[in-house]
């Protein structure tokens, strides 16, 4: 039988203590699993839920294949369940965190542990995080909660000081390029490729989500235009990333248009110290007409802008702070 568990790459020292937590039955009741988006916290946070109850561990983790495993790999187990916030809402709901806590205090079904993997930790506002913070602090004996977030500064410190942070750290360039070695819809051009991969810092999921969103062509027509006209740029960005389902759609994509454009700041920022070792998104001559102080601001105010999309940031006012922030 096949393994069912998605076992995302990388990460081999967080297996290995949470194999330490479980041969020791030291499982704490709240864990905060922290790093990028797409590095794969999720699906270890499943296989660490089903080492909990695997039948038949393989050095002390998860099987893959036993009854408890293949439940938990297809969504079906009613002792681990899944939250998140929804994709419409920019905060973590507190209705929702309520109906998260009258579960948590529902009788097992089943005997053995109860997973609680709760995403977008780092998304509670005080509110939801007020009704959490009791369940979280003394949760029931036979339940572990594991909690998701990217950004680690935005989780409130109450929620963060009843958790133990497990830190994940992003894969090495190389890594991300040989798990996406097979995948259709990347760049066929290795240069093109390769600055996706730098761009994607280590996450195999951003890679995934900037190639699904054309996220390259869209920089590259941005590019063209914003030496011409900044708000002509600004205009066409802001239409590129209309094709959202909805408002957070559409920011993502947007974070991810300013990620790339981070990447090649950062290439422009070493062909002005001399570097032309990287491939260029952006450079069509040889030397760098800008000061590298004159970049490292551009790329301040990029990754500014990029922090607000995490509020309720007007987006054709922030595509058109991108394009006056360009250095052309």
């Amino acid at each position: 039988m096949t393994d069912a568990l998605f076992r995302p790459k990388g990460h081999d020292q967080v297996r290995s203590w949470l194999k330490h937590v479980i041969a020791a039955d030291k499982a704490n009741g709240g864990y905060l699993f922290i790093g990028p988006a797409g590095i794969g916290k999720s699906a270890l946070a499943l296989e660490f839920a089903a080492a909990l109850r695997c039948e038949a561990p393989v050095d002390g983790w998860s099987c893959g294949k036993c009854n408890e495993c293949v439940r938990i790999a297809r969504g079906v187990h009613p002792s681990v369940r899944g939250f998140a916030k929804p994709a419409d809402k920019s905060a973590f709901p507190v209705e929702l965190v309520r109906d998260i806590v009258d579960e948590a205090s529902k009788k097992r079904l089943e005997p053995g542990r109860r997973t609680f993997i709760v995403a977008d930790a780092d998304r509670f506002n005080d509110s939801s995080a007020n009704a959490f913070l009791k369940t979280l602090e003394e949760p029931p004996a036979d339940l572990v909660f594991v909690l998701l977030a990217e950004n680690l500064a935005q989780v409130i410190p109450t929620i963060l000081s009843r958790c133990q942070t497990v830190r994940f750290s992003p894969l090495k360039n190389e890594l991300v390029s040989e798990i996406a070695r097979d995948w259709e819809g990347l760049p066929v051009n290795p240069d093109s490729r390769a600055v996706l991969v730098r761009a994607a810092q280590g996450s195999p999921g951003r890679l995934r989500a900037m190639a699904d969103a054309s996220v390259l062509d869209t920089v590259r027509e941005f590019l063209k235009s914003v030496e011409r006209d900044p708000f002509h740029a600004s205009d066409a960005l802001i239409a590129s990333v209309q094709s959202g389902a909805d408002n957070e759609s559409k920011r993502a994509q947007l974070r991810e248009v300013i990620a790339l454009l981070s990447a090649a700041l950062r290439d422009r920022m070493l062909a002005a110290m001399g570097s032309n070792d990287l491939k260029p998104l952006t450079r069509t001559v040889e030397s760098e007409s800008q000061s590298t102080d004159r970049l490292v601001a551009s790329l301040h105010r990029l990754d500014d802008l990029r922090s607000s999309l995490d509020g309720n940031v007007n987006l054709k006012l922030c595509c058109d702070a991108i394009a006056l922030a360009w250095p052309a």
